[in-house]
């Protein structure tokens, strides 16, 4: 070990002290490292002064690996013997420095843990915490925290004497250290519960609240004696939506699933239902939230939460945000997303038609999925054909979506709306994808179900008359360009292509950077050069096949703006809202 101290003091007075650290950490990881003993001795005896080192360290510089130099700075400061005040600036130096590195944030639990070590420590932070009040760092709940494992009686009567003081900071963290203890003491466990209640009665800002949420749910759930007053906490504020409170919420849902009860479960739902848009953090927990709610069965649940959350957000939230929640859903196809799919487009309301739409990948080339025939039992005349005309509104670009979903009306279809969905399923859909649709035709002929058979046989027919009628209607001359207008045309065209293309690769580094021009040759291979210093190689590659078919919806060039007015009236019509 001394060769290693001799070593970090040398790089010490060449100022290469970081390089040292961070070398010496990447070749020895074991638990029983070499280097943070040999900082600690040094430290100690009084050869460097690691916290005063430390608190010069530049946390956004790329000179040095942030992570490896405050791990073994975690790993040496309980061992420091150093004034609480300068370990207290050199650690709010390492998190304010950072500007919300992770890793500096972690620095928190070994400055506890040096707090620990002595009784005096604790005593001392909370003396500087309440005389020098600091706005960015909070030193009293680590104070308190610390200060518990020596005298629990002493330093939770303290915070709980603090929830009353007269500035709204030091009362706030007071109650995020009663949330930070663990109690082995059922009567300071109720007696800190109560208080941070009451207090709450008085203080009611929304980051005081929010603190108040997350303390009181960690104390009352240590036992079973005083859970009853967490719920009459979320009775005081059930009309309380503050962005803080309501994030404070989603997080315990998260972090906190295996402790809460259904009936908490159902008010913490509430509250996310008010979450705002811009929120993502809180946004992703409710996201968990709703996957494991799936998972367990509980599709209502989510169901009535999300319309709850669209309303409230006015439909300025996307269900596409709740990216697991989708995923989860595509899982239960059948079930769960079918259900869905159903309710939304029964309801009359177009932004959730528009959400249907977001629960599929517009990228894919659609799935295979039923209407829920149970949602359609006691529904108006008329529904069949209106859901019908929904799926072709909202899933047209997804044409094998569209098809499923209205081939699972046709088996129930009343016989007067047969006639309307048969129609819809020739135009716009077989006119448009004739490839896509025919091969769910040519599975309708198999059906034993007498309108589904029929129906295809209906629009098999109808599309040979109309195929003919486009035969008959292009030997016509006068509707046919000539070979001269073809040959301009594509001429155009070609130019056209050639102008963006030296376009793009003008003004894309990407392709300034990673991409070789290439030559074609003879027509069945490309040669290109590689360089090497001087060098240059020439390199021939034989010309490779490569395809991948797709079909247009032919309707976008036959009849743009009149499949755009179709297309907009069905997702449209009926919607109040």
């Amino acid at each position: 070990m001394e060769d290693l101290q001799d070593k970090l003091i040398q790089a010490h007075e060449d100022g290469l002290l970081w390089d040292a650290i961070d070398e010496e950490y990447l070749c020895d990881r074991s638990d029983d490292a070499l280097l943070p003993r040999a900082l600690i001795h040094l430290h100690n005896d009084g050869t460097l002064d690691l916290v005063n080192i430390y608190s010069s360290l530049e946390c956004t510089s790329d000179k040095h690996d942030l992570y490896s130099l405050l791990r073994v700075f975690e790993k040496v400061l309980p061992d420091l013997n150093a004034q609480v005040e300068d370990v207290a600036n050199c650690i709010k130096h390492l998190i304010l420095a950072s500007d919300g590195n992770p890793d500096a944030n972690g620095m928190i639990r070994p400055f506890r843990k040096f707090c620990e070590k002595k009784p005096e420590r604790p005593t001392k932070l909370l003396e500087l915490a309440l005389s020098e009040l600091d706005e960015q760092f909070n030193l009293l709940s680590v104070a308190i925290e610390a200060g518990s494992s020596f005298n629990a009686q002493f330093y939770i009567s303290k915070a709980i004497e603090l929830l009353d003081h007269k500035n709204e900071l030091i009362a706030e963290r007071a109650v995020m250290a009663l949330g930070w203890l663990q109690y082995d003491c059922e009567a300071l466990q109720t007696d800190s519960a109560q208080a941070m209640l009451k207090a709450s009665q008085n203080i009611t800002s929304d980051s005081f609240l929010a603190a108040s949420l997350r303390s009181l749910f960690s104390v009352t759930h240590q036992s079973n004696s005083c859970k009853h007053i967490f719920m009459e906490f979320l009775d005081q504020h059930e009309e309380h939506y503050g962005e803080n409170y309501v994030h404070a919420a989603s997080n315990l849902l998260f972090f906190e699933d295996s402790k809460i009860s259904d009936t908490e479960e159902t008010r913490l739902l509430n509250l996310c239902s008010h979450l705002k848009p811009q929120n993502t953090g809180s946004i992703n927990n409710v996201d968990h939230a709703l996957e494991r709610l799936l998972k367990r069965k509980e599709f209502t649940t989510c169901g009535t939460f999300l319309e709850e959350l669209f309303e409230n957000t006015k439909y300025k939230l996307p269900v596409k945000y709740f990216d697991g929640f989708i995923r989860t859903l595509h899982q239960n196809r059948d079930t769960y997303l079918s259900t869905l799919v159903t309710r939304w487009l029964l309801s009359q309301n177009f932004n959730l038609g528009a959400f249907c739409e977001q629960l599929f990948d517009l990228s894919d080339k659609g799935v295979s999925i039923s209407f829920d025939k149970s949602l359609l039992i006691n529904q108006p005349d008329g529904t069949h054909l209106f859901l019908a005309r929904k799926a072709c509104g909202w899933f047209f670009l997804q044409p094998k979506t569209a098809m499923s979903l209205i081939k699972s009306l046709i088996e129930d279809a009343p016989e007067n709306e047969l006639e309307g969905i048969q129609n819809i399923l020739f135009n716009p859909l077989l006119i448009s994808y004739p490839s896509n649709i025919h091969k769910h035709l040519d599975e309708m002929k198999l059906s034993e179900d007498k309108n589904t058979l029929n129906t295809a046989q209906i629009l098999i027919e109808q599309f040979e008359k109309f195929e003919k009628g486009l035969k008959s209607a292009s030997e016509i001359n006068e509707l046919r360009p000539s070979e001269q207008n073809r040959h301009s045309y594509w001429k155009h065209h070609s130019k056209l292509m050639d102008e963006s293309m030296k376009k793009a690769r003008s003004e894309s580094p990407l392709l300034s950077l990673f991409c070789n021009e290439s030559i074609l040759l003879y027509g069945n291979k490309s040669i290109h050069y590689i360089h090497n210093g001087d060098k240059k190689f020439r390199q021939e590659i034989p010309l490779q096949k490569h395809s991948h078919s797709f079909e247009l919806a032919s309707m976008h060039y036959l009849d743009p703006h009149g499949l755009e007015n179709m297309t907009w009236q069905f997702k449209a019509e009926g919607c109040h809202s």
